[in-house]
């Protein structure tokens, strides 16, 4: 009667087991897979990081041999249009495979940050209008000074009598 028993209800223990072992396993399973996802991603973000910052670095020391290169010349639009073409050849020497916007985009960053101190340059007709705004303060204060000396001339020019000869009269 023993071995009966056993013979039945070893099989439905084996199977509650295996069963509870399963769920079990599955939920460290899913549990360990959710982590190893999230550290791959943290790990892709770093070499992005750490990618996009060796070719930030790159392009700076791109940008100070461009710098260097063209510090003294006579033709300004030469020089810019030089400069930048000069900047996107010896950049994509240092980093192959970098496209059109890439380039641009890291010298407009490099730019940025190599710009932000200078003062702005205006064109010419920022300048003019400048010119043209301060011209007209200096006219107004230039009309209200006369008037200021006009009336304390009048003052200084009268005989210094002629008050009281007039109040007495």
């Amino acid at each position: 009667m023993k071995e009966l028993i056993i013979s039945q209800i070893a099989p439905i223990a084996a199977t509650a087991i295996v069963a509870i072992l399963v769920a079990t396993i599955k939920t460290i399973g899913n549990t360990v897979v959710d982590v190893l996802t999230k550290k791959k991603e943290q790990i892709e973000q770093s070499i992005k990081a750490s990618g996009h910052e060796q070719d930030l670095q790159t392009a700076k020391e791109v940008w100070n041999i461009v710098e260097e290169k063209f510090r003294i010349t006579e033709n300004a639009e030469t020089l810019l249009s030089s400069k930048a073409d000069q900047f996107n050849n010896l950049l994509l020497q240092k980093i192959p495979g970098l496209t059109q916007r890439n380039l641009d985009d890291l010298r407009q960053a490099i730019a940025g940050e190599f710009n932000k101190d200078k003062a702005a340059v205006l064109t010419k007709d920022d300048a003019l209008k400048q010119l043209q705004d301060t011209n007209e303060a200096l006219k107004a204060e230039n009309i209200s000074l006369k008037e200021q000396a006009d009336k304390a001339q009048a003052l200084f020019s009268k005989p210094v009598g002629a008050d009281t000869k007039q109040a007495t009269a």
